[in-house]
């Protein structure tokens, strides 16, 4: 941003400028307003091209570690329960595979729900910004008035000022 007064170049967040010492709060404001929509837009096209690659990524290597866990599934079968050697340590080998790879399974999809739930409710917040108007904030019900240092005083002074008048 530069400065309207001077020319000096200045960064957004600076509040005065380093040359002259003008107050650059509303030309600030009015930078992040001119030019807001559009860094959004390319804040927003970016974290889509990053959900988009994060899904490719993922899922590409979901399916390398299902195949790996497939082919140890097969040897674990080949190797202990179909030649005999060791059938009962074979299921329980293969049992805790698959049961490790559902456990993973479930941490991944959990950290994703919360990941939504976290974004829905930032969301959600945003409309709690707005600031609540005065009448709904209470319904008065439990409003009992204070009473003042001086409610007794007044009709002491209403005294005296009738017996200055009686003289």
């Amino acid at each position: 941003m530069f400065c309207p007064s001077c020319a000096e170049k200045n960064d957004i967040d600076q509040k005065f400028c380093r040359r002259c010492g003008l107050n650059l709060e509303q030309t600030a404001i009015s930078v992040r307003e001119q030019a807001g929509d559009a860094g959004v837009a390319e804040l927003t096209r970016q974290e889509r091209y990053l959900a988009t690659f994060g899904t490719i990524a993922f899922g590409g290597f979901g399916v390398v570690v299902a195949i790996a866990v497939l082919g140890i599934i097969y040897a674990i079968i080949a190797k202990m329960i179909w030649n005999g050697k060791q059938p009962l340590y074979g299921v329980l080998l293969v049992a805790f595979v698959v049961f490790a790879f559902l456990s993973l399974g479930y941490v991944f999809w959990n950290e994703s729900l919360r990941e939504k739930r976290a974004k829905l409710s930032s969301s959600a917040d945003s409309d709690l910004d707005a600031p609540p108007t005065t009448g709904k904030l209470t319904d008065g019900a439990d409003f009992e008035p204070v009473p003042s240092v001086t409610e007794q005083t007044t009709t002491a002074l209403d005294a005296k000022i009738l017996n200055r008048e009686s003289r």
